[in-house]
């Protein structure tokens, strides 16, 4: 039984702390792909994608801004 415990306790730290986010890391990480994204919708997408990617991107570049 401790050790179910001690197992539970330690998953949940270690569940915390990876739920940690760099808001920089990911908008750096992210830049290059959605710039190919919008190229790529406005290339070959159909009206739908084109729409919701578009606006997708949009979204995440203020939040990146």
């Amino acid at each position: 039984m401790k050790w179910l415990m001690t197992l539970c306790c330690l998953t949940m730290l270690v569940s915390g702390c990876a739920s940690v986010v760099s808001e920089t890391a990911i908008c750096d990480a992210t830049a290059a792909s959605r710039t190919d994204h919008a190229a790529a919708l406005a290339e070959d997408g159909g009206d739908k994608s084109v729409v919701t990617g578009a606006l997708l991107i949009r979204q995440i570049d203020a939040a990146c801004q």
